[in-house]
């Protein structure tokens, strides 16, 4: 679990630029056609190199797929760390995490498309795993009581809501999301 949450905080360090180009051609070959209307050769031709090179970098498309997920959650990751380093509750953090997350949902341009059109697809692709690792370091350091547990259900939760919005929030609507978290979810943390 660390070592793939190691992965995917690092994975800037380790991608060239032919990389970099070609998760660039991917991510928006898949926010235009989806996962299973994007082919190889489309990603290929966006990022400006051979279709062998694509498959020699990452072998298959569902590997493709995959290391762009990582990429952009550890892209997402970070920015959510940055811009919590200021805030000092515990439960005002999960509330801006959460809300961080329901943003993504409609503004990123690969989760938008997978929670509008593919929100299965999304939920079995989404390295859960990674998230839920990097909430639970998050919680421990707060010293939050069984973090690793917390951190699941925090991860799942904000998944769920980004992929298969209810009727019980409006996840569009920012004031109310806020006031779902703070009720529902800020508590969770400040036992």
């Amino acid at each position: 679990m660390t070592s793939l949450l190691a992965r995917a905080l690092d994975d800037a360090g380790t991608l060239d630029e032919t990389e970099e180009r070609i998760l660039d051609g991917a991510l928006a070959e898949i926010a235009e056609r989806g996962t299973d209307g994007a082919t190889m050769d489309d990603v290929a031709r966006r990022a400006r190199v051979g279709r062998m090179t694509v498959f020699r970098r990452f072998g298959t498309k569902d590997a493709l797929v995959d290391r762009l997920m990582l990429r952009e959650l550890r892209r997402f990751l970070a920015e959510v760390d940055a811009r919590l380093a200021a805030v000092e509750d515990p439960g005002e953090r999960v509330v801006e995490a959460f809300l961080a997350c329901l943003r993504a949902g409609t503004e990123h341009p690969l989760m938008a498309r997978m929670a509008r059109l593919e929100p299965g697809r999304a939920m079995e692709r989404l390295p859960l795993e990674v998230g839920r690792a990097f909430v639970a370091a998050r919680l421990r350091a707060e010293g939050v009581a069984d973090a690793d547990a917390v951190a699941d259900v925090l991860v799942r939760l904000a998944a769920s809501y980004v992929l298969f919005p209810g009727e019980a929030v409006d996840v569009r609507d920012e004031a109310a999301a806020r006031d779902f978290a703070e009720r529902a979810l800020a508590p969770i943390v400040r036992r």
